[in-house]
Parts: C-alpha cells; sequence; structure tokens
C-alpha cells in the first residue's frame, strides 16, 4: 500500500525517520504536494511539538485550500503527531504548540496518531489505525 505524506521544514528528520520505518514494514510511501483524486489514499500530515503553523500550511497548500473554499468528502488526512518520548511528555507536547495546531486545522473526527520516535515498535498500532482511515 502506497501512504502519501508531507510535512514541515521543521519536521523532516522525524518525519524521514517514521518514514523509513514505515518502509521498513512494508509500506511504500510518496510525498504528495497537491490534492489526491483517488479517495482510497490516506495522506499522513507530520507534525510535532515544534511545527510552526506557517510552515505546516507550505507543506500543505491544497489543505488550506480544502479548509478555506470547499469540501472533498473523500478526503482522508491522517494527523501524524511525532515525539520523543524519552525528551517529552506525548500529552504536555500535544498541549501546546501541537494542539493549536491540530484544532486549527484538523475536524474532530481526524484523530491524531501518535509516534514515539524512541519506541523500538512504534508502529504497533498504526494499521488499525490505519484501517480505521481506510473505512
Amino acid at each position: 500500500m502506497t501512504l502519501f505524506y508531507s510535512f514541515a521544514k521543521e519536521d523532516q528528520d522525524e518525519a524521514i525517520t517514521a518514514l523509513a520505518r514505515l518502509k521498513a514494514i512494508g509500506y511504500s510511501c510518496q510525498k504528495i504536494d497537491t490534492l489526491p483524486c483517488d479517495s482510497s489514499e490516506v495522506i499522513l500530515a507530520f507534525f510535532s511539538s515544534k511545527t510552526d503553523i506557517v510552515s505546516f500550511w507550505k507543506a500543505f497548500p491544497w489543505l488550506k485550500e480544502q479548509q478555506e473554499f470547499s469540501s472533498c468528502p473523500y478526503l482522508r488526512v491522517m494527523p501524524f503527531f511525532l515525539y520523543h518520548g524519552q525528551k517529552e511528555d506525548p500529552e504536555e507536547a500535544f498541549n501546546g504548540q501541537a494542539g493549536a495546531l491540530y484544532e486549527s486545522v484538523f475536524s474532530g473526527e481526524f484523530k491524531p496518531f501518535g509516534w514515539d520516535l524512541d519506541s523500538p515498535c512504534p508502529e504497533k498500532e498504526f494499521q488499525r489505525v490505519l484501517e480505521d482511515y481506510e473505512e
């Protein structure tokens, strides 16, 4: 299965680490720069406690357009929250800038997926959560 993704510049290193792990467990990953046309696609929207809303919108210009001007009923974007479990508590990290970004960008139906970059098995729940997005 191909996963489409994008990320803000400040999340590049962490996103690449997560993508390498996803590729290692069998996913094909492709950066997306324009709105997808296929309703079966799930898009990973990487963000972290250091993501700036302006750079997030630069990484997802088509998402901002969708939010402001139209509604695409099949669009499925998975908010993908990256954090370092050894350095930060995910709830505290999410309650700051990351939570504000999430609230301003995503509707309640798109629940964030937390990916602990310091975990030996961060993908443990990924397939189950991804199946929810595919339905």
